[in-house]
This record gives structure tokens, sequence and C-alpha cells, in this order.
């Protein structure tokens, strides 16, 4: 059986905090014929070469793997692979739009999907006029991860402190929908449903599990199903993480998509192997 290469891209920070996923990808590629090997952002460069663009590794020209798994969030790095002809998971349209907030909605607005009323502020705007955002909305930056960046804007909040906190990203401010405190992460390989968790705010109004929210199995609805596919068919997923919040009546709104989703919610609640699943369906994508 031909082995194939698969290279799966960390930056150093994030390779210290995943080590036991990582080691979960290498374990299951042998498995598998596959042939993982950890890659860290920091070493990998571009250049052009007899009017061709190439991939370089601490500053000597790579030897192409048959595909790329990107573990970090940077858009830019992953149309670079892809220009290189490298087949990338997630894709570089995925990765530019589901690592912004605003894109993701401004993209999936008009196609029969749910979305929370929003208004986008770039950074600059959004500090000048913060004194103008009504209380009670909620406050995201829109390239925020894991529930860190979101605020629930009231008389209590310091601004100093939120401002920190949001930095230099643009935000996207939000009325405040879901008095639940609920949301459903569904798991996405190709055009393929996985699995769902549901998340509960023990504290506050995050149901982020990192921020302590509790997680169980959910079984999605012949209704919630549909609208989950309606938003799959807009890419060509790899793996990725669909998030809704759940509205008043129990409807699904969607809240985000997570590109470089975190699994640990599904192997603690449910016996999918998700990276098992995922790196089957790159073989068979490759094919």
């Amino acid at each position: 059986m031909e082995v194939k290469t698969g290279w799966l891209i960390y930056d150093r920070e994030g390779a210290k905090r995943n080590k036991t996923y990582i080691q979960m990808h290498i374990e299951e590629g042998e498995k598998l014929g596959i042939k993982i090997l950890l890659k860290y952002a920091e070493e990998l460069s571009f250049g052009i070469l007899d009017s061709k663009i190439i991939l370089l590794e601490k500053g000597k020209k790579a030897k192409y793997p048959d595909f790329i798994i990107c573990r970090t969030i940077q858009p830019k790095l992953s149309f670079y692979l892809e220009q290189c002809k490298l087949k990338v998971y997630n894709d570089a349209k995925v990765a530019e739009i589901c690592n912004d907030k605003a894109k993701t909605y401004a993209y999936l607005a008009g196609k029969g999907i749910p979305l929370i009323e929003s208004v986008f502020l770039e950074n600059k705007i959004f500090v000048s006029s913060l004194d103008k955002v009504p209380y009670g909305t909620v406050i995201k930056a829109v390239d925020g991860h894991g529930g860190n960046q979101v605020v629930l804007w009231n008389e209590d909040v310091d601004k100093e402190e939120l401002l920190n906190k949001i930095g230099n990203s643009d935000v996207i401010v939000q009325k405040f929908t879901g008095q639940a405190k609920q949301d459903v992460r569904v798991y996405v390989i190709g055009k393929q449903i996985i699995g769902a968790i549901k998340r509960t705010a023990k504290e506050g109004f995050r149901s982020n599990y990192s921020l302590g929210g509790k997680v169980e199995e959910y079984r999605l609805s012949e209704e919630e199903k549909q609208l989950v596919q309606k938003v799959i068919s807009e890419f060509s997923f790899g793996l990725a993480g669909i998030d809704f919040l759940i509205g008043d009546s129990g409807e699904f709104i969607l809240n985000e998509i997570e590109d470089v989703v975190g699994a640990r919610m599904l192997y603690e609640c449910t016996n999918i192997n998700l990276v098992k699943e995922y790196l089957l369906f790159i073989l068979n994508n490759l094919l």
C-alpha cells in the first residue's frame, strides 16, 4: 500500500496545548498508511523561483506532502499553500470566511439561514463610539475564539478592560439572543454531519466548554439537519464546527463556524473517532 504523507500544521503555542491531539493524528494515520508530520507555521515561508511560488521550510525548499491539515488560524498561510498546488484542509476560502464572524454573517446572509441581528464596526469606529453602544447588547471581536472576546455590555463592564480584551479586532454588536444560554455545535466532515454537542452556560451567558459550560450529546431533528445542510452547501469543508444558538423559542440561529474546531467535547460525550473519520475522508478525497 502506498504511504501518503500529510502535514499537520500548528503554531508553536498551539502545538504545546494539543500534544495529545497531535499524537492521535500520528497514531491513526499509521493505521491508515499515512505518515503524519508535525510542522510549525513559524518555520514556513514562501517565495518565487523561476516565476513560480515555492514553499520553504526553515529557509529551504520543502518536500511537498500529499495533503496538509492546517490547525493554525492563518488564512494567508492557507492561501499561499493552495497557490503551491497543495491540498489544504480546510481550504483557504473556509479559513478566510469562517475565522471572521462578520464575513461569515455577510457571506451567509439572504440564504435562508437564521442570523442574529448585528452591526459590524471597524475597530477605530467602535473605540470612538463605545459610549453610544446600547446596554444589553453583546460585543464580539470578529476574530475571537473560545468565548474570550465576547462581552455582554452593561454599566458594570469596565470600559478599559473591554477595549483591552477586544484589542485591534473589528467587532460585531449583537442583540442578546437565547435566554436559556445554550448552543449546539454540529461537527461536519465534508458534506456529512458527524455529531452534535449541546452546551449550557453554568455562569454568565457564554456556554463555551473552555469556560466551564456543561456539555452533552445532542440529537438533531430533521428540520435542524436541513438547516445544517444549507450551511454545508455553501462551503467545501474538510472538518468544521457549526455553532447555533438556541433561541427563546427553541429555534436554531447561526452563531459562528469554527475552522480550527476543537474535538474534546465530542470525544468526552460520544464514541466517535473524529480523527480517524477525518483522515478517511481525506484519503477518499485524494483519490
